[in-house]
């Protein structure tokens, strides 16, 4: 068993990532598909504070606590993961997904550093509202 404080770090990592991910995909979607500089702009914003926000822990013990190789979630598959009939599931699964991870960003980072927590929230309710005016679901 690994101490509370390297659990939290793991928890961290992986959720950055996760959420640094997701908001990149949605990025890619609004620059290549649906051509919107203005939107693509946000999101690259959001990747920016997330970029703050992970710079205000110790990068060596985010990176020391990281055990992907290990992980137990690493071969799980969620229903629906493998199925992406288009741009539109893809976008919406990724919102979800960055919702989630900055969730936990935010709930975990209370115990480090609440900067970095506020930063996450600030981040989830971006996606949230983003989500709410998403054009992929309405594009052909």
């Amino acid at each position: 068993m690994i101490s509370e404080r390297e659990a939290v770090f793991r928890i961290l990592d992986a959720n950055f990532n996760r959420l640094r991910e997701a908001i990149r995909v949605i990025e890619e979607s609004e620059r290549f598909f649906l051509e919107n500089p203005a939107r693509a702009a946000s999101l690259k914003s959001m990747r920016d504070i997330l970029r703050d926000a992970y710079c205000l822990l110790p990068e060596p013990e985010l990176l020391s606590a990281r055990e992907s190789v290990n992980d137990l979630g690493r071969e799980s598959k969620g229903v629906g993961e493998m199925d992406r009939s288009g741009i539109k599931g893809i976008v919406a699964a990724n919102f979800k997904r960055g919702q989630e991870a900055a969730r936990v960003i935010e709930e975990y980072a209370k115990m480090v550093n609440i900067d970095t927590a506020k930063k996450a929230k600030e981040i989830r309710f971006l996606l949230y509202d983003m989500e709410r005016t998403n054009d992929v679901q309405t594009a052909k």
